[in-house]
């Protein structure tokens, strides 16, 4: 019973740690969007679109994009990795000629952010945090309450 309880109790943990990572996670994509929130936003036209392939199944959109003359290929998903299966939607999304809206740096110091539309809220990464401590209470009850048997 008491490696049932060890068990349990690591579970846990694992998800407990989950859900701080996701809460971290949240609350620093809150504060790039806040500093993005200064930010003026404009139509940006897309000139080239790629999709890299990485791995298995995955790859990375790759877009440049003219916004008040000025190129970028910066997104506002990163470096993320999306799954092939997307691909066809994605092309088909950012094509050459599209326009989109794009953040740009009122200072220019730094160069424009196309607004993909993909990236990850923080509130569903706080939603998800708060799931992950669902089975963390019901793991440490169950844990506990082996120990009073």
């Amino acid at each position: 019973m008491t490696v049932v309880r060890a068990v349990l109790a690591v579970l846990a943990v694992v998800f407990a740690g989950a859900s701080v990572v996701l809460l971290v996670l949240g609350v620093r994509r809150a504060a790039q969007l806040q500093r993005f929130a200064t930010w003026r936003r404009v139509r940006a036209t897309v000139t080239s679109m790629g999709f890299e392939a990485r791995g298995d199944e995955l790859g990375v959109l790759r877009v440049v994009f003219d916004v008040e003359g000025r190129s970028s290929t910066l997104l506002d998903i990163g470096e993320e990795e999306r799954r092939v299966t997307e691909r066809a939607r994605l092309v088909e999304t950012f094509a050459s000629g599209t326009t989109h809206d794009a953040l740009v740096d009122p200072t220019g110091a730094s160069p424009p952010i196309l607004v993909t539309g993909l990236a990850t809220t923080p509130l569903s990464m706080v939603f998800l945090s708060a799931v992950f401590l669902v089975p963390v209470g019901i793991l440490a009850g169950v844990s506990w309450w082996l120990g009073q048997r």
